[in-house]
């Protein structure tokens, strides 16, 4: 009597487990973990010094890598006005750069750049180290600044004017302390294009006008 009641659901039974092993597979199936590749998220809660702003300054035409907080203060800075000296050819301004200016000549380029960051922006020495490495030229120290910066007025205030010749690349520029945050005039590019234009550079730095909002 049991063997007659069960025997029907013995013939049924390898069909039951071959269904119960499919839902068990899908199962599984459905149960796979995802992985998610989540991007790297680079942030600044401050004002980056120059050095970090400025890493990927090269020869005309230039490529800033602009972090947070950069844009903001560089509108804040108020603006500048300049005469552009012969043969220079003023280009649009744009993101935190207050001016961008190229000069061209059989010997190479170079570029003209004015830049403002808040603060010191780590001081004279650093800056100016920063701007000698991106000529090829070793870090200085303080008691160097004489052989090749010397006080310079911009804009009715004193400045720094700096002469760094490297081997293939070399900067003119000057770094201007200015109601709280640093001003950075550079020409950058190639070494007998630039040295040729230093008259031309010291015109212009004669010619700049900062907005000023102390006075």
């Amino acid at each position: 009597m049991i063997s007659r009641i069960h025997y029907p659901f013995l013939q049924c039974l390898p069909l039951l487990v071959a269904s119960i092993a499919a839902i068990c597979l899908t199962a599984c199936d459905q149960a796979q973990p995802v992985s998610y590749q989540i991007p790297k998220e680079e942030r600044a809660d401050t004002i980056p010094t120059v050095a970090a702003a400025t890493t990927q300054e090269t020869s005309a035409p230039s490529k800033m890598n602009v972090l947070p907080g950069m844009q903001q203060a560089a509108n804040a800075a108020g603006e500048v006005d300049f005469i552009t000296p012969d043969g220079w050819e003023n280009l649009v301004a744009s993101g935190i750069r207050k001016a961008n200016l190229k000069v061209t000549a059989d010997t190479g380029s170079a570029e003209i750049t004015i830049l403002t960051f808040p603060g010191d922006v780590g001081g004279h020495l650093a800056n100016i180290n920063r701007w000698r490495g991106q000529v090829g030229l070793e870090a200085a120290t303080v008691e160097d600044l004489p052989t090749y910066t010397t006080d310079y007025d911009i804009s009715g205030h004193r400045g720094l004017y700096v002469r760094l010749e490297g081997e293939s690349q070399s900067i003119l520029g000057a770094l201007l302390p200015f109601h709280g945050s640093t001003w950075f005039v550079k020409m950058l590019g190639d070494t007998t294009t630039v040295l040729a234009n230093e008259a031309s550079m010291k015109q212009f730095l004669d010619s700049i006008q900062l907005e000023d909002h102390a006075h």
